[in-house]
């Protein structure tokens, strides 16, 4: 038993390293997070370029930790980095849409094909809200291309149908058809009240050329005062 020695010595070595990798992911992981989280606060409110700038940054953490974690394939594929991977593939697939691009390829991202395709799912969530800042603003017709964008995040991710101890993709399908089908109703009624107000100006329009003939008239100007057509309006 003389090597007992040095055999717990190079055990202890080993997790030692393992646990500063693990702590240094930890705070890689929140940071990526973090970086991802506020870039879409950003995308949201039109600062694309401070935006592309934590992304960029993300994405350089991220490369990062999957060097550090190499060694390590528990770590890696613990939950806390598999997090931080979907977040950013969220703000990066996001920020493309938003700026007109192609999606990005996972492997051009160096995320697993699980991380890309549940960020892909969350996607959906970020989209949903942007319809609704759309549709607050009166603009229904940008809020209807968003919609067309979730449509097609959801037929994609519908072509998925595994366990989900392989792959827990099933939560975020349901998740992402409940999104749009709220998206949907609330865009139905907006543009219902978008005509609704349209025909109201027009007849409220009407209604006031009306009153300055009858006006006119009263003070023996000569004019024909034109018949109110409804049906016209409506």
């Amino acid at each position: 038993m003389r090597n007992l020695e040095g055999i717990i010595k190079k055990i202890d070595d080993h997790i030692n390293e393992k646990d500063k990798v693990r702590e240094k992911a930890l705070r890689s992981s929140r940071d990526i997070i973090i970086h991802c989280r506020k870039a879409i606060q950003l995308l949201h409110t039109s600062h694309v370029k401070e935006a592309d700038q934590l992304i960029q940054q993300a994405s350089t953490k991220l490369i990062s930790l999957n060097n550090d974690t190499e060694s390590f394939p528990d770590i890696f594929h613990a939950g806390y980095v598999e997090n931080a991977a979907q977040e950013f593939v969220e703000a990066r697939c996001f920020y493309n849409i938003m700026t007109n691009q192609e999606l990005p390829d996972p492997d051009e991202l160096q995320t697993t094909y699980s991380a890309y395709l549940l960020g892909l799912c969350d996607v959906v969530g970020e989209l949903r809200r942007g319809a609704l800042d759309f549709i607050l603003e009166g603009d229904t017709d940008k809020a209807y291309e968003y919609l067309g964008y979730m449509d097609m995040l959801y037929d994609a991710i519908m072509q998925f149908d595994y366990p989900s101890s392989l792959i827990p993709v099933k939560k975020k399908q349901d998740v992402a058809r409940s999104l749009i089908e709220k998206t949907r109703g609330e865009l139905a009624v907006a543009s219902c009240e978008r005509r609704i107000d349209d025909r109201t100006n027009e007849f409220r329009g009407l209604l006031d050329r009306v009153n300055h003939q009858s006006s006119s008239k009263k003070q023996g100007k000569t004019g024909k005062i034109d018949d109110l057509d409804v049906d016209k309006v409506w």
